[in-house]
């Protein structure tokens, strides 16, 4: 049997010594090569044995060279004998005279090396100039590769989903689990062991395939990519291609690369499995007019054909050199052409950025790290933009436009690029530079637009062959620039499509309408009357095609003039507004058609339009940046107004914000994560300019002292009648803060007073809520509203499969409105100081002071200064604040004036005897507790008469918390004896998780038949049976089946 090179190798250097095979793993590092080679790294040889050294040999240097190198390793480390064995093996290996250790006289390899190298350096832009070039290294990203089919509802999802939603289901499709593939590795051999030596790389228009071909051509040059795997790579544009009207030959394609004297055909293809030829844009390619796809166009190396697609097509078909490698790229719906030639052994797909490639983009582009920053965070927040920055053409015009703002301006003018003129730009960007030759662009607009637009109604992105005949679409006349395609796997293949993005078929779609003033009224009425929220975006779309800069690039590619007049949309848009004011506060309705305007970009449009618009609230977190813009772009226009209401501004937004605040009779604003001299500076200069600040939350702030004192001394000089006020405090101590409390309470009583931490490491939070009795009045209309909309069948859903047993009435309690104090999870040594200042200055008759750790010696200051104070406390929480038996009775002395009314101690370690001294407390003092909650507070069966006592006397007790206790069967039926026994009032009872079991069944049936003023029951999470369960909701169910529910405390 014949001897392999790496055979050879083996004998050769196993022969080695230790001392010898040390000196040859130190020469070969840096040995002197051929150009194009690189040496093998350091610490590649290092730890590498005999098998390890000739895998490295054969990786980077092929076969034939890496003997040559070995030989030069050996001649230079003086194993003369061991060289001229090798010298002789390898002639005999190769059939030829032996290796010569002198490199030629002209080394034809190297040259062309270089000369790729130098060519594929530099690109051009899309809005180049001549002599203008991008170093390829400043500016290619990488892109996001797979190498598997979309499953069709993967695809679905991708092509529905925006923003970091579709970000998310770009890396992780449930399709594309370990599918991931660099360009590296596109030629590794697969896991069943096929050489891989045909890929198609596929991607949409935009999407980086020349990029990344033009990467691989400039890598292999560079040394860095595919050494020891390919001599030569040949790269050909079939675009180019198109332009050779000659006859051609392969050898001819071939040796177009080199100037004088030219190398030999031979010397070049000796090894055809170590040549890669790329042909990039398969779709473009142009066969002849009498091409019959059936057979074959077989080529020899030099024979002329009649065109450059001939040559291309004997190598994808195997007719000529059936051994080398090819790299195809093509737009998806040219694969089933393409795949009519070439049988692949690899399929891969460009997907695009994901969001750490955009991020690179953006700084590769602006080569400013600040500016790029700046720019990615702009774009960043609307979502319609962002989601089609996978495409690097996107990113591109995004990244052209904003620099072109940023080389005057620091800021970024969001007139200068809408949603829909980016949008515009990248159609008619991909029809200039990505489009194939069509008869009719107007005719292409018209159908494409037909098919999107009934797709968006239908909600539909995936087609097939049928809906485009319908629209006059067809395939088989060449693939469309703006679809894609997609194999659908099932008991047949099946080829469906889909627009490149919803957004790029809501984009025509709207095109469509455009032109068509009877499908615009039709979307219009759809969108806003009908409320299908799904048409949205198309009509933002439409909005922005209104505005002639939007639609400029796309006005030499279609001539048909406007179909709905601007008379009619600001008609319709006026139409629109009023039923947004009449919906009330946060119409998502009135966000949308701001968002309208906002694309427009017409002053006196928007003017106009705005004439009647009196309120603008949006106080939810999920507002965007983009949101934000459109709001303060909207601001800017309109009238006065009566009411402003805006939540999560940022600083640039509240910048902005501030020239127009004196439209504004009423203002709550809430700043998100401002500095704190930004913060200052709105205290200093805002706050007493616009007395119509009633409501300010800054988040994210230290709250220091000198910010405390700037509020002071804002609030303290001005006019200013601010109602409600949050922010973080540093130093709660501080006289200036409790100087701006005092000054609040003043002006306004106070409703709620929260000073709490969220954890132990967060800041302490402020915030303060004055009375508003006629606001009050309407929040708890509209609260009793809402609830008499709750019905049976709902109720019972909800409680499923153990429910809390909830009796029904049509009795209302209003809930009180006067002064609420939490002072929750405060750092222990402002606790003790604070609930002390706080209850002598606010009086407030409900007292949070959960989670915090209170001791005994605390609890007894606390009660004795409570009990000190002119005003009655109603309500004491002290949920997981570590309270013991021993601290009971002090807590008992707050009851002393018969007004408190409701006691938390969930969570506290109080224990049988905790319950003992509080129940002979409260029966002593003849209380009238009416809430009480022992909820996880470690009691048993021994504390259940002491609580049955306080049943006793006046009987005041309407809800009783005993939950996540250990009452078991024996406590329970003793508490349902005695309420059963006594004139109880008892309305809630929750025995959640108490080990009760089948034995209480009948005692709790007989207190439901009884105690007719219960109305909740919770028996969840104990070891009832199914049956058990059931009868005894079948009870629950006979005798609170006819009335209203109401609603939980």
């Amino acid at each position: 049997m014949t001897e392999t090179c790496q055979d050879i190798l083996l004998t050769i250097l196993e022969e080695l010594v230790e001392g010898q095979r040390k000196k040859f793993k130190l020469k070969l590092s840096d040995i002197q090569l051929r150009k194009g080679y690189a040496n093998i790294p350091t610490g590649h040889l290092e730890k590498a044995d005999v098998t390890d050294m000739v895998d490295l040999l054969i990786r980077y240097y092929q076969q034939e060279y890496a003997m040559e190198v070995v030989i030069n390793v050996l001649d230079q480390i003086n194993d003369k004998d061991l060289a001229e064995r090798l010298r002789r093996k390898s002639a005999e290996v190769w059939k030829t005279r032996p290796v010569s250790v002198k490199p030629p006289d002209i080394d034809h390899r190297a040259n062309y090396v270089a000369s790729v190298k130098e060519k594929f350096r530099r690109v051009k832009d899309y809005n180049s100039r001549p002599g203008e070039w991008v170093s390829l290294e400043d500016r290619y990203t990488k892109l996001f590769i797979v190498k598997k089919h979309h499953q069709t509802e993967d695809k679905e999802h991708e092509l529905l989903s925006r923003g970091k939603r579709h970000m998310d289901i770009m890396r992780k499709p449930s399709s594309f689990v370990n599918s991931h593939v660099n360009v590296e590795h596109l030629f590794d051999t697969l896991s069943d062991g096929t050489i891989t030596r045909k890929v198609i790389l596929q991607g949409i228009a935009g999407i980086g395939k020349t990029a990344t071909v033009g990467k691989i051509m400039y890598d292999w040059s560079s040394g860095r990519l595919y050494q020891g795997r390919f001599d030569y790579v040949f790269h050909w544009s079939c675009r180019e291609l198109n332009q050779r009207t000659e006859k051609l030959s392969l050898a001819q394609l071939i040796l177009q690369n080199w100037g004088h004297p030219k190398p030999e055909i031979g010397e070049i293809l000796s090894c055809p499995e170590k040549v890669l030829f790329i042909i990039d844009g398969f779709d473009e390619l142009r066969f002849p007019e009498d091409y019959d796809k059936s057979k074959s166009l077989s080529c020899d190396l030099d024979t002329p054909h009649s065109t450059a697609a001939a040559v291309v097509e004997s190598l994808l078909s195997s007719q000529s050199l059936s051994e080398a490698c090819l790299l195809v790229t093509t737009r998806p719906l040219a694969i089933g052409m393409l795949e009519t030639h070439m049988e692949a052994d690899l399929w891969a797909e460009i997907v695009g950025f994901l969001e750490e490639d955009r991020k690179e983009f953006f700084k590769k582009f602006f080569k400013d790290e600040e500016k790029a920053a700046f720019a990615y965070s702009y774009i960043q927040e609307n979502d319609v933009v962002f989601t089609m920055c996978f495409v690097p053409l996107i990113c591109w015009i995004v990244c052209t436009t904003l620099s072109l703002q940023l080389r005057y301006s620091k800021e970024l003018n969001p007139k200068v690029s809408t949603t829909t003129e980016i949008f515009t730009y990248f159609v008619a960007t991909l029809l200039q530079s990505h489009g194939r030759a069509q008869t009719s662009t107007q005719d292409l607009f018209h159908n494409l637009g037909s098919l999107a637009y009934g797709g968006v109604r239908d909600q539909k992105v995936l087609f097939d062959e049928s809906m485009l005949r319908k629209c006059n679409l067809e395939v088989s006349k060449g693939p469309s620039t703006f679809l894609t395609e997609l194999l659908q796997a099932d008991i047949f293949v099946e080829t469906i499509y889909s627009f490149v993005h919803l957004t790029v078929q809501e984009l025509f779609a709207a095109l469509f309408t455009f032109w068509n003033k009877e499908k615009a009224s039709e979307l219009l009425k759809e969108a806003f009357v009908e409320n299908k929220s799904h048409l949205i975006l198309t009509v933002r779309f439409l909005f922005g095609l209104n505005n002639d800069k939007s639609l400029k690039p796309l006005k030499r590619y279609y001539e048909t003039s406007m179909g709905i007049s601007t008379d009619e949309l600001l008609k319709w848009t006026k139409k629109a507004l009023l039923i947004c004011q009449e919906q009330g506060e946060e119409s998502r309705l009135l966000l949308e058609l701001l968002h309208c305007l906002f694309e427009i970009q017409d002053e006196e449009f928007v003017r106009s339009a705005l004439e009647e618009m009196k309120e603008v609230v949006f106080l939810e977190n999920s507002l965007g940046q983009d949101d934000q813009q459109v709001i303060l772009y909207s601001l800017q226009h309109a009238k006065e107004l009566s009411q402003l209401k805006l939540g999560s501004l940022k600083e640039r937004d509240m910048i902005k914000l501030v020239p127009l605040l004196g439209k504004c009779k009423q203002i709550q604003i809430t700043l998100d994560n401002f500095p704190e001299d930004t913060a200052i500076a709105i205290c200093d200069h805002v706050i007493p300019a616009h007395p119509g600040i009633v409501t300010l939350d800054v988040n994210g702030i230290r709250g220091s002292k000198e910010f405390v004192n700037s509020l002071k001394n804002s609030l303290l000089d001005s006019d200013c009648r601010l109602e409600s006020v949050g922010f973080n405090i540093e130093n709660p101590r501080l006289q200036a803060f409790q100087d701006i409390c005092q000054h609040l309470a003043t002006c306004r009583s106070p409703r709620k007073f929260l000073l709490f931490r969220r954890y132990e490491e967060d800041a302490i939070h402020f915030g303060y809520e004055a009375k508003d009795e006629e606001k009050s009045g309407k929040r708890l209309q509209k609260k009793k509203k809402n609830q008499k909309r709750k019905g049976k069948n709902e109720a019972q859903k909800k409680c499923f499969p153990w429910p809390c047993l909830i009796r029904k009435t049509s009795e209302k309690k209003e809930k009180k409105k006067d002064c609420i104090a939490v002072l929750s999870c405060l750092p222990e040594e402002y606790f003790l100081e604070l609930t002390k200042w706080v209850t002598s200055t606010f009086t407030p008759l409900t007292l949070c002071l959960d989670e915090n750790s209170i001791n005994d010696e605390q609890m007894k200051t606390i009660c004795e200064n409570l009990n000190s104070t002119d005003y009655q406390l109603q309500s004491l929480s002290l949920r997981s604040c570590s309270i013991t038996h021993k601290s009971m009775a002090n807590i008992c002395s707050l009851f002393l004036c018969n007004t408190a009314v409701s006691l938390d101690l969930h969570s506290n370690p109080v224990g049988d005897e905790g319950v003992k001294i509080l129940a002979a407390c409260l029966r002593s003092k003849s209380c009238c507790l009416e809430k009480l909650s022992l909820s996880s507070a470690d009691l048993t069966e021994d504390c259940v008469p002491a609580i049955t006592s306080l049943f006793s006397q006046k009987n005041t007790l309407i809800w009783l918390d005993l939950s996540f206790n250990n009452l078991g069967d024996g406590g329970v039926k003793a508490l349902c004896s005695a309420l059963k026994d006594k004139e109880s009032h008892l309305e809630k009872l929750i025995l959640e998780d108490n080990g009760i079991t089948n034995n209480c069944e009948q005692e709790l049936i007989q207190l439901i038949e009884n105690t007719l003023s219960l109305k909740y029951l919770c028996l969840d999470d104990n070891k009832f049976t199914s049956t058990s369960r059931t009868r005894i909701y079948d009870v629950w169910d006979k005798y609170h089946d006819d009335e209203e529910e109401v609603e939980e405390d």
